[in-house]
């Protein structure tokens, strides 16, 4: 059985690696439900597995669960729990799971490391994130997305024998549309046209991204997907940086068919966020899939840059720079075509399903 914080299987990366955990485990999952009201919606993808929500006491964005039927289910459960992270919440369950049953075996995911901001705020999270650091040792396995946050967790003290490296995947019936997608034919005279898909808030950056392609010379446009409490700001500073032109488009929040649509419409995705608290970006695995290249910053601490990463395109992947490699892709068209083929070729060689499938039956007791 599964814990995390949100409710899968959502949007986000957390809920999305939960989903697939769960509909090949078959387990329940159990959720601290960090935002209600994304309950009552339609799933976003197909659920076959049982969902349960825990009641919790909220203390601003702090969740901790409340002495209840279904927590106490599952914590004197025999059977295996895996637990995401990072949340507070979560990790008070695990930890309490493992003092009332020490045979039992309670795995960690651990999605990313937090970049704490000033302020109270951020020295809770930084407190969290110690203790979380110095508590790892003492579960079954930690199971984690990418070598460069492996290779952190090992600088913090996590056995390597007890340290498994699990990168992201696609829903099958997603894998399947973007590998299904021609690769494309750039023309030499045609706009550069840029995606970014994401939530709209502060961490993700986009303001870095409308930035860069102010000092871009030529043709491009650029859609956006996703919605957010930055959507209005970011609204305003396109409109202050290009006066009102219709080059950018903010398509707000899109169901699957219409994403794929715009990744079928794009020659590059670009997530701009540069902090580690962005550590994988699924998206990026679409966009690979579906042969476009993606563009993402290279961060200490996050495997957001290793992601993308393609030998066609070096680059420092850092903000400065965002600048001069669209202009490189608007300029290049043969490039563009090359990285095309080669982001789909990285896409089957790392990230495939069948890639996954076969490191996924490391990670728990049931597959050993």
């Amino acid at each position: 059985m599964q814990l995390l914080r949100e409710w899968p299987p959502g949007f986000g990366g957390i809920e999305r690696v939960a989903h697939e955990l769960a509909s090949n485990w078959q387990r329940p999952v159990y959720s601290l439900d960090a935002q209600p009201q994304l309950r009552n919606l339609p799933d976003s993808l197909p659920v076959a597995y049982l969902r349960q929500r825990l009641p919790r006491l909220q203390l601003g964005r702090l969740l901790l669960p409340r002495p209840s039927l279904q927590l106490r289910q599952l914590l004197f459960s025999s059977e295996p729990l895996h637990g995401h992270l990072p949340s507070p919440g979560v990790l008070f369950i695990l930890v309490l799971a493992r003092l009332l049953q020490p045979k039992r075996w309670v795995s960690v995911h651990w999605h990313a490391f937090l970049e704490c901001s000033p302020g109270w705020s951020g020295i809770l999270f930084g407190l969290y994130q110690w203790l979380a650091l110095r508590l790892i040792p003492w579960f079954s396995v930690v199971v984690t997305t990418s070598p460069a946050l492996a290779a952190e967790l090992l600088r913090c003290g996590c056995h390597s024998a007890r340290l498994k490296v699990l990168p992201c995947c696609l829903d099958a019936e997603l894998e399947r549309s973007a590998l299904a997608l021609p690769l494309r034919m750039h023309e030499a005279e045609a706009p550069l046209r840029v995606l970014f898909i994401g939530r709209l808030d502060s961490y993700k950056r986009l303001d870095l991204l409308l930035q860069a392609l102010a000092a871009v010379e030529g043709e491009w446009c650029l859609q956006v997907v996703g919605d957010g409490p930055r959507r209005v700001a970011f609204e305003k500073l396109s409109q202050q940086l290009f006066h009102g032109d219709h080059r950018v488009q903010f398509l707000g929040c899109v169901d699957e068919q219409i994403k794929l649509c715009c990744l079928e419409w794009a020659d590059v995705l670009v997530l701009p966020s540069d902090r580690s608290n962005e550590a994988f970006g699924i998206v990026q695995l679409e966009a690979m899939a579906a042969g476009i290249p993606s563009l993402a910053f290279q961060r200490q601490r996050s495997g957001m840059g290793w992601v993308g990463q393609l030998a066609g395109m070096t680059w420092s992947q850092q903000p400065k720079d965002l600048a001069f490699v669209l202009q490189r892709l608007l300029s290049d068209k043969d490039l563009l075509m090359q990285l095309d083929k080669q982001s789909r070729a990285r896409y089957n060689a790392l990230f495939s399903r069948a890639i996954w499938t076969h490191q996924f039956q490391d990670i728990g007791p049931e597959q050993s």
